[in-house]
């Protein structure tokens, strides 16, 4: 496919424009103009680009246009020592430390979510994409932002929607003169979407710094504002506090919430699988609400998050890198000034690094045959410096979510005879996905 088809082809979906060479070749190189890109699909080249000379691959400019007017200069976007000081101000807020104590606050949303389906009517689908998005939006709302969380949640839901919907990448940004209509074109446009949510978190921000009193206990909004970095005693930027804010999230309940629909879509299209995850539950927890500490108990559960997010990675396409200086990957030459891409839908993927590569196989993640499976073949978090700060925290409220619901629920997907995955910013189902709930034994699992 050359390098046109290809852009045309991700126009409505990021992950379209793959061939069968990607699934199969370590380096898949594409040319336009002079324009080069190499697909690189490799353990070994992808630790190269990310680990052991990341300095000579920083995200290329090419993106920018489509994620800087929502995320500023946040952790995703961010480089050079910005990002490293940016990073180590919130890194506290992420350590296993910190999520151990968000786990009631996630448990008690699950348990909000879990009172409104014994509501329901069972013949009555629910809108499942949907339901995992507002209950991720509300884990990293009460979380990471505490008592003002409801003030923000729902039109930062409504921006970000809107957001993916309307913001695409186009050929345009390939053509030199046109790119820079097209990413002007998208700030503005960008811009627009997030007017009310800027206003609403910079009302926030400004609430928080004038209140006469700190509460004892800090979440990340008051760390955010209020912290000092422990190198060079630096304080974020009002505008550096919004950014950061806006990157959490987005970031922090799109990724978790599309794990958990896919994992949902998954059991049900698997009922061995189910049954087994059904087991495991009821073996683990006796009816009682789950805890942190069964997360290390609950094997098979996170085999399942771990397989979900294989074949279907929120994330699916990393930024693009560009070389700053000339390199070599796996044998291929990549000229200074060359994209870089390295895409976990492709990767995941991949016939050279999965057996069954395309099935659905949780026990694929049991110690025993994980043990030679190259380190970088699976990076649904990405890898190296940039490795996701969340990812900790979105590998516990995952296992805890699927087996709080799956302790009171069988999900079963409905109409999805023309669903498929499309790649937005995130990995989202065309259509949305609806499924209808079926109560299941133990029924009373302490969380309402």
């Amino acid at each position: 496919m050359s390098f046109v088809r290809y852009a045309l082809a991700m126009r409505d979906s990021l992950i379209a424009g793959f061939d069968s060479r990607a699934f199969k070749e370590e380096i898949v190189e594409r040319k336009f103009l002079w324009f080069r890109h190499f697909l690189v699909n490799s353990p070994e080249g992808i630790g190269h680009v990310l680990v052991q000379n990341v300095q000579n691959y920083p995200k290329a400019n090419l993106i920018r246009p489509m994620v800087v007017p929502a995320l500023g200069n946040g952790l995703v976007t961010s480089e050079g020592e910005t990002w490293r000081w940016h990073r180590r101000l919130m890194a506290p807020a992420f350590s296993p430390n910190s999520v151990s104590d968000y786990v009631e606050t996630m448990l008690a949303a699950v348990g909000d979510l879990l009172a409104s389906w014994e509501k329901r009517a069972s013949d009555k689908p629910i809108e499942l994409d949907e339901q995992m998005m507002a209950l991720m939006l509300q884990i990293i709302a009460r979380t990471m932002f505490s008592s003002d969380s409801d003030a923000i949640a729902e039109i930062l839901a409504r921006a970000s929607q809107e957001y993916q919907e309307r913001i695409k990448l186009s050929p345009l940004a390939l053509i030199p003169g046109f790119n820079r209509l097209w990413a002007a074109q998208k700030r503005r446009q960008g811009a627009r979407i997030v007017k009310a949510l800027d206003k609403q978190i910079y009302s926030l921000i400004e609430k928080r710094k004038t209140a006469p009193e700190r509460p004892k206990r800090q979440d990340l909004l008051d760390r955010l504002i209020f912290g000092e970095d422990e190198k060079t005693g630096m304080r974020l930027s009002t505008n550096e506090v919004r950014d950061q804010v806006v990157t959490i999230f987005m970031a922090g309940h799109e990724t978790t919430a599309l794990a958990l629909t896919w994992a949902w879509y998954l059991l049900s299209k698997h009922p061995d699988a189910e049954r087994k995850f059904h087991r495991e539950i009821d073996t683990v927890l006796q009816g009682r609400a789950p805890r942190y500490s069964d997360v290390t108990r609950l094997h098979y559960t996170t085999r399942i998050f771990d397989e979900a997010i294989r074949l279907y990675p929120p994330v699916h396409s990393l930024a693009w890198r560009e070389a700053a200086a000339d390199d070599e990957i796996c044998g291929k030459k990549i000229p200074a000034g060359s994209l870089v891409g390295i895409v976990p839908w492709v990767v995941h993927r991949h016939q050279s690094l999965w057996e069954r590569p395309n099935a659905f196989d949780p026990d694929r993640f049991e110690k025993e045959r994980s043990a030679g499976r190259p380190r970088y073949a699976h990076i649904p978090f990405s890898a190296g410096p940039r490795v996701c700060i969340g990812g900790t925290f979105a590998a516990v409220e995952g296992v805890l979510a699927l087996a709080a619901l799956g302790q009171r629920f069988s999900l079963e997907i409905v109409d999805d005879e023309n669903l498929m995955p499309k790649g937005l910013l995130t990995l989202h189902p065309s259509g949305g996905m609806r499924a209808r709930l079926t109560r299941r034994q133990p029924a009373d699992a302490g969380l309402t």
